[in-house]
C-alpha cells in the first residue's frame, strides 16, 4: 500500500519516508514510534499533524493523507 501510494501521481507533491525500527533510527525515537505499521504525518515545518495507525485499505490511506494536505 505504501508503495503504491507512493508512486502514485497524485501525490508526486509529497515526500514519503520508511523507517526501519531495527537499526533504532532516530526517527523513530522523535516521533516515539513503537509498532509497526505507523504513519506519522507532518506539516511543512515539521510539526506533527498525525501519528497514528494506518488504515487497512488504500483508499482509507490516500484519504488519511488528503485530509492533511
Amino acid at each position: 500500500m505504501f508503495d503504491a501510494t507512493k508512486s502514485n501521481s497524485q501525490f508526486r507533491d509529497i515526500s514519503f519516508q520508511q523507517i526501519n525500527l531495527d537499526t533504532h533510527d532516530p526517527l523513530a525515537e522523535q516521533y516515539q514510534i513503537r509498532s509497526i505499521p505507523r504513519v506519522v504525518i507532518l506539516s511543512g515545518g515539521n510539526d506533527v499533524l498525525y501519528n497514528g495507525r494506518v488504515p487497512m485499505e488504500q483508499s482509507g490511506f490516500e484519504e488519511l493523507i488528503n485530509q492533511y494536505r
